[in-house]
């Protein structure tokens, strides 16, 4: 077993390499197809052969196999350049953001799991019923809803009319409230829909017929036997999430003017800060493969089935 975990473990891993990889090569090609970024940040009066000299110190001149070479070798040390904006290491600038955007993913994903998994236990337990139609109707919203609208509805009504929360920022505790209930929203009704669907599937199992054919009460076959092999596949379902609301907060960290990496990330572009959009974009991808391996092996590990090859 432990053989097959481990088997298991390194394929995952290798996949997890060539996908960091590619997400390199992709930004790497994208940010040369853009075009010459000394030409367009020089000043006008910079003469061709000024912009020339630059392009030279800089290696931009050079074969574009031995700037990708390079660019490689950055990466692995996690060097990205000086940031044209802040004139700092693109790497610092982008840590300073990172812990207020996992801030806000960790509330996000609290919330969602928090709604979402009672929520859809209940629904399909009680299917057909008033719980079930609610639920139905809340994950119906939820992934309908653009989530720019709804951080807007909810500083209108919460923020501005009523005076509850603040309109944005991180200005203390109750700021978060907002913005994680807006980045949540989707993955709630995801997490909802996933997890009624696989208490539906469970609960016509034969083991659950056999469990109320023992003498179980109902609470105990849900709580013992549905609700654990259901969680297996929730499991899955939380590295989707991580990219999901990685995604997400670069929207709704703008609206509520959150200062997290999403928000630099679109400060960086408008000021067409290529390192920093560099650095934000790969360490960013480099932390949801991160996530999904380490869901893929802990499924693997739950799940023997998936070691084995088996169902």
């Amino acid at each position: 077993m432990n053989s097959q975990l481990a088997s298991a473990a390194v394929s995952r891993l290798t996949r997890s390499i060539i996908v960091v990889f590619g997400v390199v090569t992709i930004v790497f090609l994208m940010s040369r197809a853009t075009g010459d970024p000394v030409s367009f940040l020089a000043p006008i009066e910079t003469t061709a052969a000024e912009i020339e000299e630059i392009k030279d110190k800089l290696g931009l001149n050079d074969p574009l196999i031995e700037q990708y070479g390079r660019f490689l070798g950055d990466v692995v040390q996690l060097d990205f350049g000086t940031s044209f904006r802040a004139n700092r290491p693109a790497t610092d600038v982008v840590r300073e953001r990172v812990v207020s955007t996992v801030l806000l993913g960790v509330a996000a994903l609290i919330f969602a799991f928090s709604i979402g998994i009672p929520l859809g236990i209940i629904a399909a337990v009680r299917r057909g019923g008033v719980v079930d139609l609610i639920a139905r109707i809340f994950a119906l919203i939820g992934q309908a809803v653009p989530n720019f609208w709804l951080g807007l509805m909810l500083i209108l009504f919460l923020a501005v009319n009523f005076d509850w929360l603040p309109t944005g920022g991180r200005v203390g505790n109750t700021s978060i409230i907002l913005p994680a209930i807006t980045l949540g929203s989707f993955p709630a009704a995801a997490v909802m829909r996933f997890t009624r669907s696989a208490m539906l599937d469970t609960l016509q199992q034969d083991y659950i017929r056999t469990a109320r054919a023992k003498g179980l009460t109902e609470g105990n076959v849900i709580r013992k036997h549905a609700l654990r092999n259901s969680m297996l596949a929730v499991v899955t379902l939380l590295g989707l999430q991580v990219g999901t609301i990685l995604s997400g907060s670069i929207v709704v960290e703008t609206v509520f003017a959150w200062p997290g990496l999403g928000r630099l990330i679109i400060q960086s572009i408008i000021a067409t800060d290529f390192p920093v959009v560099q650095a934000a974009v790969i360490m960013t991808s480099i932390w949801i493969v991160f996530v999904n391996f380490v869901v893929d092996v802990s499924y693997s590990f739950l799940d023997p089935r998936i070691r084995t090859g088996a169902g």
